[in-house]
């Protein structure tokens, strides 16, 4: 028995090296090469013409790899894209090898108003790392839902009304620059000017603290700048989960090497002052505050909230502004049918104040009317609503989605 079992070692050691020696051979950098050529090409075919939704039109690109999606949001004009392929191919697009952008009227209701997950590429909204899990990042609907009760009280537009007289204050700084630029008859990038307005006024909406973007008229530490490259990298690190950690973890918030710092810093410093005194101002803090007294959100949670609040509100305000204007400008005779209706109503004794209140605002049917279609033509958001399928799947018209597959609307 044992001069068999010691027969066995020798072949098993004999046929080892033999597998080694001929390895050496064959696995030279060429067949590497061609080995990960053709695992590739095995998994494109397979996403592009294997996948349940194979069958629906849209890029060549994206029926196989994200990278179509990934350059159409780094160039900025998904918006054009979206409409087009939508106008050319109809409700369906395939956008991405499992992902689908829908234009459909069963959609708002069975994807954004129905409990379903959202896609893991809302991870990268949990700033400024993945510790700070914020109503945008959980994927989860029911805690995203007890999360949102939580927050949404303190954007209320009775809450917000309150604050009205300090964001007055903050626009009457962008006034103050429009007309020294027209009276020294020189352009002005109004990009960054109303990118400082909406930074400044949600500081002061969140924590009665502008950062003094538009008072002093510049980039601040270039916080804006850096900030707007770090939404672009993470729109695109939400489809990379080691990407998204490389670029927001805690080593990073720890250094203090954010793009944002000058954001992150203030807002921290603004809630441990709230922290020791909760009662010293009165804004969106201070409902937060009282949801964490009543054990509804952690601190943590709010640090979170806030450092979103900051970043996508700024964005968004700014991009908003940018739309309409542009808009305007570029229909001039909408532009001067507002003025009319402004005109008509100061006339009226409305109107009167330097910054128009909110209230007479929405009494001004074709302004409101002017602003809601500049947003559809351009809205701040630039990317799809992903939901994932549940089980059971979901049919929009006549088409049936299995579960798994990600359903995106375009705002």
């Amino acid at each position: 028995m044992a001069k068999c079992l010691s027969s066995i070692d020798t072949s098993v050691a004999t046929m080892e090296t033999f597998v080694l020696q001929n390895a050496r051979s064959y696995l030279t950098p060429g067949s590497l090469i061609t080995i990960a050529l053709v695992a590739i090409l095995t998994v494109a075919v397979k996403r592009r013409y294997l996948s349940s939704v194979s069958d629906i039109p849209g890029p060549f690109l994206a029926s196989f790899s994200r990278l179509w999606q990934i350059i159409t949001l780094l160039k900025g004009n998904s918006i054009d894209e979206f409409h087009k392929l939508h106008d050319k191919h109809g409700p369906f697009v395939r956008v991405a090898p499992n992902e689908v952008s829908v234009c459909h009227p069963d959609a708002p209701k069975k994807l954004l108003l129905a409990p379903l997950h959202k896609d893991n590429w809302y991870r990268a909204g949990a700033l400024p790392d993945y510790r700070f899990q914020t109503t945008l990042s959980i994927t989860d609907p029911k805690t995203k839902v007890a999360r949102s009760k939580a927050f949404m009280q303190g954007y209320s537009i009775t809450s917000l009304l309150t604050l009205e007289d300090r964001i007055d204050e903050i626009f009457a700084h962008l006034l103050d620059w429009m007309d020294k630029f027209s009276a020294k008859k020189q352009s002005m990038d109004l990009d960054k000017f109303f990118t400082f307005t909406a930074a400044d006024i949600t500081g002061q909406l969140l924590f009665s603290k502008p950062f003094g973007f538009i008072s002093k008229g510049y980039d601040i530490e270039q916080t804006l700048s850096r900030s707007h490259g770090i939404v672009g990298i993470g729109t695109v690190a939400g489809y990379f989960p080691w990407l998204n950690k490389l670029v927001a973890n805690p080593f990073v918030t720890w250094t203090g090497i954010l793009p944002f710092r000058l954001i992150f810093v203030t807002a921290m410093n603004a809630i441990a002052e709230r922290e020791r005194n909760p009662d010293v101002q009165y804004d969106i803090l201070t409902h937060w505050f009282k949801a964490l007294q009543q054990g509804k959100v952690s601190l943590r949670n709010i640090q979170a909230q806030t450092t979103l609040g900051i970043t996508a509100g700024t964005d968004a305000m700014s991009t908003g502004l940018q739309s309409f204007v542009y808009y305007m400008i570029r229909h001039p005779t909408a532009w001067k049918r507002c003025r009319k209706e402004i005109t008509r109503a100061q006339e009226q004794g409305k109107c009167k104040s330097r910054v128009i209140s909110y209230v007479d605002a929405k009494e001004l049917p074709y302004l409101q009317a002017c602003i809601k279609e500049s947003l559809r033509l351009f809205g701040p958001l630039g990317t799809g609503l992903p939901r994932i399928v549940p089980e059971g799947g979901i049919k929009l018209g006549d088409r049936f989605f299995p579960e798994g597959t990600v359903l995106a609307i375009h705002p």
